[in-house]
């Protein structure tokens, strides 16, 4: 169970992220607490799930990256093998297991569309699966996200 104090700090973590050299620190101050209070907070929430991630999200389009949701076919029996070949790549990010016909999904990017759609397709080849769908955003529905706290 979080305390009210922690609500309001990750409220504050979420929407108010000081970007400076030692923003743990910043904001750590501003609770009454230590840079390593904070910190070690932080990794006791992610341990018990009570957060899944902390850390910046872009918005690629105006860094002028292409981005892609890539869907794969994957048996049980090769999901380790194909998990290993797609997380080589440094262009893929969240690659995770769902139920049901195309298990595994990943975010992959690059500088171009040609480059994007090289890369999906030596992905296709070295992992040998010939099922995979480029899921490529239409349009964006995730901006600013936030999340209530308490």
């Amino acid at each position: 169970m979080l305390t009210k104090k922690d609500k309001l700090l990750l409220r504050e973590l979420q929407d108010n992220f000081p970007l400076v050299e030692r923003p743990f620190a910043k904001t750590a101050a501003r609770f009454g607490l230590r840079e390593d209070e904070v910190i070690g907070k932080l990794r006791n929430w992610k341990k018990r799930k009570v957060i899944r991630y902390f850390g910046a999200i872009f918005d690629t389009g105006k860094l002028g990256i292409c981005s892609t949701l890539v869907a794969m076919k994957v048996a049980g029996r090769d999901v380790k093998r194909v998990s290993r070949i797609v997380n080589a790549f440094p262009e893929v990010s969240h690659n995770y297991l769902r139920r049901g016909e195309y298990s595994m999904w990943f975010t992959l990017s690059a500088h171009s569309r040609k480059e994007l759609r090289q890369l999906f397709l030596e992905i296709k080849k070295r992992t040998g699966v010939r099922e995979a769908l480029d899921l490529a955003a239409i349009r964006v529905f995730k901006i600013d996200a936030r999340f209530g706290i308490g």
